[in-house]
């Protein structure tokens, strides 16, 4: 039998792999406090490397988002080039942030998928910087300055990328921004394309010139994006909710890109009272519906992703794993 590892990294491939593999058994994810895309992971509020005061946020885990009470750093988005401020990469301890991180992480690339998460992407880190509402104001009347300012964000993510790669050396390297809600997206299709698709293209093309693969996270209801992130040559995706249509999905990525979600963490892992049998039959429908051919792993952004306490015995991470292995060699 093959290692869970590499049985995990066939699946992401889209090919089919000798059981279902489930993320949180097979991965682990490498939080990357290099990026300075938020203050440091477990810490209070403070300042990321664009000059953002953010804060934990309960209702998302203890990830964090904008303090509300703070101002945003950019108002109006033609004067991004004289008001944003870009975080250096270069002038980082690169190699004691990285050593400090495998000890406390226990990064084990031996034995587990090595997924380096890089939060905010260019639609993120502009709504970051100005406000939600005020960026898709701006997404719609300065387009050709929306355009440029997450152009230079992009050259960040291409910089961070590249160091990320030297260093760390992870498998994926995971770049998280979410263009969609539960019901669609925050824009148009067209918009998308003329704004953000080309930029997200030069830094999946830059991926590939590194030793990580590429892997697009995008909560919400994006499979209408799905034909446009193949297209510029993504492979892997997460965390794919089981609000999109994902039988329908994998037609088109079976054999070319992988899936790595369904899991309804809403609804069911994440609910206060859940029982390890319903989790059981949660894990098991999604055995059921998406399995079939392979290029299929579990998984579902759950907020106890950080919490050890649930990996153990009586969590409810545990009480996934376990039904995976249950089921997913049965299949």
């Amino acid at each position: 039998m093959i290692s869970k590892r590499e049985n995990a990294l066939i699946a992401l491939r889209g090919e089919k792999p000798e059981y279902v593999p489930c993320f949180y058994d097979s991965c682990q994810i490498i939080p990357a406090s290099a990026s300075l895309e938020t203050p440091p992971m477990f810490q209070g509020p403070g300042y990321d490397g664009y000059g953002v005061h953010q804060t934990p946020t309960e209702s998302a885990g203890g990830m964090f988002t904008p303090t509300p009470t703070e101002p945003p750093v950019l108002e109006d988005v033609t004067e991004w080039k004289s008001v944003v401020h870009f975080p250096d990469y270069h002038s980082l301890p690169w190699e004691q942030i990285v050593q400090g991180e495998r000890e406390a992480l226990h990064l084990d690339k031996e034995h587990f998928v090595q997924d380096l998460f890089c939060p905010n992407g260019i639609f993120e880190r502009l709504h970051f910087l100005m406000g939600f509402e005020n960026a898709l104001c701006a997404i719609m009347e300065e387009p050709e300055a929306v355009y440029d300012l997450v152009g230079a964000i992009a050259d960040k993510k291409i910089e961070f990328m590249m160091l990320a790669d030297q260093y760390y050396q992870p498998d994926y390297f995971t770049y998280l921004d979410d263009y969609s809600h539960a019901a669609g997206l925050f824009m148009s299709p067209d918009t998308f394309r003329e704004i953000f698709k080309p930029h997200i293209a030069r830094i999946v093309e830059a991926c590939k010139k590194t030793g990580m693969i590429y892997k697009q996270h995008c909560c919400g209801k994006m499979e209408s994006l799905l034909d446009d992130f193949l297209d510029i040559g993504i492979t892997t995706f997460d965390p794919v909710q089981p609000i999109n249509d994902i039988p329908s999905m994998k037609k088109k990525t079976l054999g070319r890109a992988g899936i790595m979600g369904g899991l309804d963490v809403q609804n069911v892992v994440d609910r206060a009272g859940v029982t390890d049998e319903e989790i059981e039959l949660e894990v098991k429908r999604c055995i059921d519906t998406y399995g079939e051919g392979g290029g299929y792993m579990i998984y579902g952004a759950s907020l106890h992703m950080y919490n050890p306490a649930q990996y153990a015995p009586g969590g409810k991470l545990f009480a996934v794993n376990q039904a995976c292995e249950k089921y997913g060699h049965i299949y």
